[in-house]
């Protein structure tokens, strides 16, 4: 169970966002189909949730930012401020989007207080403009920029959808309407379906040229494609395709269907982008609530419970990373080095035998401000070097 790369590669702000969207996608659909009857202000608590912690986690961490000195700062910290900055303002005018939409649908139709869907959508088109500029300056600093670009290639929907809401200007039917939407899943999924291809064929040529390890290195190969994010993206994808269909003909009476069963394939790609951010590569903003290093690193730094039983890798496999003696001359080796291997083939069998290979992870090698007092000492006992004539060096030591 490899929990290194779960916890180092987690994305906090994807999950929150996945999380927090899968609760209202649920609780909407029980409300449509008249299960409870809350009100639209509870039923968009999620959102509400998700914005808050959002707008005051950029507000804290870029108060913290002005309040550092430039000379404490780390090299990158005017570009994750800045990315920092364009995400408050872009959950900000999300906010809006959805206290309007909100206010609306709690109003009844024949009211004079009710809305154009319009000028409701107008925060998000705001949104979608101030996307494209975001976007170009994130692709130039290495950033992340999927929502950025979500929100840029579907303006002209949120336009289409709107007026389509209204029954003002467009009258056509949701299949038409959604054409703009039906485009970018399109090109979207033969992009994943190019890039996953394009991988394939680059592993399988890279396996015949080294041809090592034989057939045991081709199959990891393909195990870690088929566990990469292009493939969670497009099942992502397709579940969204098949939402959308599902939709079209909800909105349109062609089948009697329940919305909860359209909203079926949604809940789906939701959990499954859950999953995809325990596994994300994508850099995080360390700025966020001011906190200057990543959210699990300071979750273990905050509950020590949590560093000891979460922070820690299992190997179940009978392979040994030893190494063996036959084929190496005893002339050339001192009794001293032999004894100190032998010593540490003890250790490693006792070990092995109480806990199966546990390891920490989430160690830092720079010196910071935050407690790092609790390091490995028993890694360096476990090391022991056997230095033989050039070029043959090997190293005996326990598997971390």
């Amino acid at each position: 169970m490899n929990r290194v790369s779960v916890w180092q590669e987690f994305n906090a702000c994807q999950f929150l966002v996945s999380f927090c969207l899968l609760i209202f996608s649920i609780l909407y659909a029980f409300r449509k189909q008249l299960f409870i009857n809350w009100p639209y202000w509870l039923v968009f608590l999620p959102l509400f949730i998700w914005k808050f912690l959002a707008i005051i986690g950029a507000v804290i961490g870029i108060c913290a930012y002005c309040c550092i000195r430039s000379r404490n700062r780390e090299r990158n910290s005017p570009i994750q401020c800045r990315a920092l900055f364009f995400n408050l303002i872009e959950t900000i005018l999300l906010l809006f989007f959805e206290i309007l939409v909100c206010y609306n649908l709690d109003q009844p139709d024949d009211s004079e207080y009710h809305l154009t869907w319009i000028i409701c959508f107008l925060p998000l088109i705001i949104l979608s403009i101030v996307s494209v500029f975001t976007y170009v300056w994130l692709l130039r600093h290495g950033r992340s920029w999927e929502i950025q670009a979500l929100f840029v290639v579907n303006i002209l929907q949120f336009i289409f959808f709107a007026l389509k809401l209204d029954n003002s200007i467009i009258t056509w039917h949701y299949a038409a309407v959604f054409i703009p939407l039906w485009i970018v899943m399109g090109i979207s999924i033969l992009f994943c379906i190019g890039r996953l291809i394009w991988t394939l064929v680059h592993y399988r040529r890279n396996d015949i040229n080294q041809n090592t390890n034989g057939q045991q290195r081709i199959n990891r190969r393909y195990c870690q494609i088929l566990a990469s994010s292009t493939v969670g993206h497009i099942y992502v994808l397709l579940f969204l395709l098949i939402f959308q269909t599902l939709l079209v003909f909800y909105l349109e009476h062609t089948f009697d269907l329940s919305f909860i069963i359209v909203c079926l394939p949604l809940y789906i790609a939701l959990v499954i982008l859950i999953c995809m951010s325990f596994g994300s590569r994508v850099p995080p903003n360390h700025w966020w609530f001011g906190l200057r290093q990543d959210t699990c690193e300071w979750l273990l730094h905050l509950c020590p419970l949590f560093e000891t039983y979460a922070n820690i890798e299992y190997n179940f496999t009978s392979n040994s990373t030893t190494v063996s003696l036959h084929n190496v001359d005893s002339t050339r080796i001192h009794s001293t080095v032999i004894s100190n291997v032998q010593s540490n083939q003890d250790i490693e069998q006792s070990r092995r035998h109480q806990r199966h290979s546990r390891r920490f992870c989430f160690r830092k090698n720079s010196s910071s401000r935050y407690d790092q007092t609790k390091n490995d000492h028993v890694e360096g006992e476990l090391l022991t070097t056997v230095i033989l004539p050039a070029p043959n060096i090997f190293k005996l030591h326990e598997p971390d």
